[in-house]
């Protein structure tokens, strides 16, 4: 029941981060244009590239930890002492080689002010703390407040940004709505943790740093190809292809966004079932998990192939038709991330093979810098999709080997095939509305509505007993007690 609870938290949570960009980032593609769009993203991407160096791998290893420790307040208030302290120490050294980079490397430069609140924002990540309400399986607390958040960034948009020359004002809002945050999260901590038994002399920072630095490798490594795509291009392209690139890429990490969060709330109780010895419960978890996504992302991906120009024009404005193809290129990520998540952050993160883990990372990023620098300044933002694409899908095929060692994959392979066989008549209703309805809202709308019906179809009534019929017996059952 709780693993459901938190499923259904996340999901929603992860419903929001698609619905509110859907909402602003229309607004703000039409509003600052493509090139103003491009550097927005560039700050952004080179912002979070070092909040992933900073955190030291800790939105791994912190869930981990702090979901061992859960049960005991004292060594809970320990243990997220020691792993917070890390954080903020790499936060802070990382914070003086932001600024070096703001002052010596003349792209950044020319943009100083906005560069500048991004390194606000940097070092007002280390504040959201989200590894540790992972860990204690707080989804609700963090559903709510970030759709607090997410509502009042909505109304700031619309207020703030009018014009081309507001562009500075998105990192502004951005460290703003940082500061509420960290409030938040400071109430609901002291709440959860007993700071009164807290001591600088007991503190243990020395037990962290040997996994942590091997899990820092894997997340540099994995950076390097998942944040640095978007910096490569800045620098050998130009920021109006970044505009088109990261605008596509955008659209398809909203969809990876929601799946992703399926496995972000299944992982605490993967890791307590594992613990526990308890492996069968432990392999029905990720079967199920792996089924849901297969049977989501699929259909996620042809429809989003198949209906790229409308997606564009619709919600960019043909401004942006240098995005198409790029949209079309990166919408595998939906099923190709999902299934790493799965494989990768799941199964082999679970049972502690962070090793595995960084293999494949590692492999991920010499494919990724090897292909950037051949792609990149000939293709642009195609050039970088390909890159991406690439990238991802060895990094996905290393996670998938390494499992094989862990469980038996032999049952995977049927529910793909069977999903792969349920695309045939999407095909069929994308085509068939293309061709006779006109308006691009309504053509998409028409064709959702049908694609959807055909998923209850095929999930509820063709196929066998699944997680999905076997979630609504449960619940039919369960009103019927009531």
């Amino acid at each position: 029941m709780e693993t459901r609870k938190n499923v259904f938290y996340n999901v929603l949570l992860a419903i929001t981060q698609v619905l509110f960009p859907l909402i602003t980032f229309p607004y703000l593609a039409r509003t600052l244009g493509p090139e103003h769009v491009g550097v927005l993203n560039f700050a952004e991407s080179f912002a979070k590239y070092f909040v992933l160096l900073a955190a030291l791998g800790i939105p791994i290893y912190g869930v981990r930890e702090v979901a061992k420790a859960a049960s005991d307040r004292t060594l809970l208030t320990k243990t997220f002492s020691e792993i917070f302290i890390i954080n903020a120490l790499g936060t802070l050294l990382l914070s003086l080689v932001f600024l070096v980079f703001i002052i010596a490397v003349p792209q950044l430069a020319a943009e100083k002010s906005l560069f500048s609140w991004a390194l606000g924002y940097f070092i007002l990540q280390v504040f959201q703390l989200e590894w540790f309400f992972s860990g204690m399986n707080q989804f609700k607390f963090i559903a709510i407040r970030s759709l607090v958040i997410r509502l009042c960034f909505i109304a700031a948009v619309f207020l703030f940004i009018r014009n081309t020359n507001d562009y500075v004002n998105y990192f502004r809002m951005q460290v703003g709505l940082a500061v509420i945050l960290a409030a938040f999260n400071g109430k609901r901590l002291w709440d959860l943790l007993d700071f009164s038994s807290f001591s600088f002399a007991n503190l243990e920072l020395k037990k962290h740093i040997k996994p942590m630095a091997l899990l820092f490798l894997t997340i540099f490594t994995i950076s390097v190809y998942f944040s640095l795509d978007t910096i490569l291009l800045g620098f050998l392209a130009d920021n109006e292809s970044v505009g088109y690139y990261s605008s596509a890429l955008k659209l398809n990490r909203l969809f990876i966004g929601v799946l992703s969060a399926i496995s972000v709330a299944m992982f605490p109780g993967l890791v307590s079932l594992y613990h526990k010895g308890e492996k069968e419960a432990f392999v029905l978890l990720v079967k199920q998990c792996f089924y849901v996504l297969v049977s989501l992302s699929m259909p996620l991906v042809l429809g989003i192939v198949t209906c790229a120009p409308e997606i564009i024009h619709i919600l960019l404005g043909t401004a942006f038709d240098r995005a198409i193809l790029p949209l079309q290129i990166t919408a595998p990520l939906i099923l190709i991330i999902s299934m790493s998540g799965i494989f990768g952050f799941q199964i082999l993160s679970a049972v502690g093979k962070d090793k595995s883990i960084l293999i494949s990372a590692l492999i991920g990023m010499f494919i990724s810098i090897i292909l950037a620098f051949l792609l990149v300044p000939t293709l642009k933002e195609e050039g970088a999709a390909i890159t991406i694409l690439l990238t991802e899908l060895a990094v996905c095929i290393a996670f998938v080997f390494f499992t094989r060692k862990e469980i038996s994959l032999s049952n995977y392979t049927t529910v793909f095939f069977q999903q792969l066989l349920g695309l045939i008549p999407y095909l069929g209703i994308v085509f068939l509305f293309k061709l006779f309805v006109p308006t691009l809202l309504l053509r998409l709308l028409v064709i959702g509505v049908f694609s959807l019906a055909w998923f209850v179809v095929y999930q509820l009534v063709i196929l066998p007993q699944n997680v999905f019929s076997a979630q609504i017996k449960r619940w039919i059952d369960h009103l019927q007690k009531d």
